[in-house]
């Protein structure tokens, strides 16, 4: 079965799904049935399309980001026309103010009856009611485990593995960021400071790490699970948010004297009047919490159910190459044969 693809955002993480599905495109055809084609890439300034397919093995050796779509051009054919596909892959960055260019995107393809696999969390965070309905009403799936977590399964098992059970609490590590500068304090007794610019240093941290530290990244993709699972339509004025950039050196040792640890945890549970409440901040837990164990840049979530228990997931990998692999299983379990 051919599945024709068009991704948009060629950036670190649009490029390693390129890789991905090149990469692994004999082991998916035996495996699940499918032949994923390439068609269309939308760039920031301009597009490539070719309904045939385009040369993924040229593509990859031009670099990464608009550059190597402007080689690509240089080299190859493209058709300047309606671009047409089963699947539409939105990877562009993270726009938390509008969602867009994301958001224009989703809704276009939508109208043209392609399913979506987002990775970007800006245009679902921002406008979920809207893009949900104009789903629905197109007869549309739309997947998103890639924003909520990247590599960590907690989409998935919220809405597959505990189908039946009535979810009654969610807490989460759901930052790899947040989580290894926490897990560097605990164990050398580093300030924040010197922790983050440790994380910088390898890459883990981001030049501009607002987002992670602020608590904001956990809060929406909190915001995403309580939306699919809870069955709310909070937005994230909704969720109470604390990050870790207060947290000192005596919080951690007053912690340690205690036999805990601080997370930063993303929580979903009900409150006194029966309303679902949201919240992101910093929590010293002891050793026996379900998440203790999740150091470093390693994400954790547990779900908390009335009649299968407590059920965790803890690893997953924290980097692009893991948010590009989440997109792609999005896709395979979209037309898998072998599944019911």
């Amino acid at each position: 079965m051919q599945i024709k693809l068009i991704l948009a955002g060629y950036g670190t993480v649009g490029k390693e799904f390129v890789k991905l599905i090149h990469e692994k495109s004999s082991f998916i055809q035996k495996e699940f049935g499918l032949e994923l084609i390439l068609v269309g890439i939308i760039g920031r300034d301009f597009k490539l399309y070719h309904p045939e397919g385009l040369c993924i093995d040229t593509l990859l050796k031009l670099g990464g980001g608009s550059e190597a779509l402007h080689k690509y051009i240089e080299q190859h054919s493209v058709r300047n026309e309606k671009m047409n596909g089963h699947v539409f892959v939105e990877s562009t960055p993270t726009n938390l103010e509008n969602g867009n260019p994301g958001k224009q995107y989703i809704l276009q393809a939508i109208e043209n009856g392609m399913d979506i696999v987002s990775i970007s969390k800006g245009a679902l965070v921002t406008s979920w009611k809207e893009i949900s309905e104009a789903g629905r009403a197109a007869n549309v799936r739309i997947r998103y485990s890639g924003a909520t977590a990247a590599a960590l399964p907690t989409l998935d098992i919220g809405q597959f593995s505990l189908a039946g059970c009535k979810i009654e609490r969610i807490e989460g590590v759901l930052n790899g960021t947040t989580n290894y500068i926490l897990t560097k304090m605990h164990e050398d007794n580093t300030s924040y400071a010197e922790a983050l610019q440790q994380a910088q240093q390898k890459g883990i941290a981001e030049t501009n790490p607002s987002l992670d530290v602020s608590g904001m990244d956990s809060a929406c993709k909190l915001l995403l699970l309580s939306n699919s699972l809870l069955h709310t339509e909070y937005t994230l004025e909704d969720i109470s948010i604390e990050g870790i950039e207060n947290l000192s050196k005596q919080d951690i040792r007053k912690a340690k004297e205690q036999g805990k640890q601080f997370k930063l945890l993303a929580r979903a549970y009900t409150g006194d009047a029966g309303e679902v409440r949201l919240e992101v901040q910093p929590y010293a837990v002891d050793s026996s919490h379900s998440l203790a164990s999740v150091i470093g840049t390693e994400k954790g979530i547990t779900f908390y159910t009335d009649t299968m228990g407590a059920v965790s997931s803890i690893g997953g990998a924290s980097n692009p190459r893991g948010a590009a692999a989440a997109a792609l299983k999005d896709v395979i379990n979209l037309y898998r044969k072998n599944i019911l």
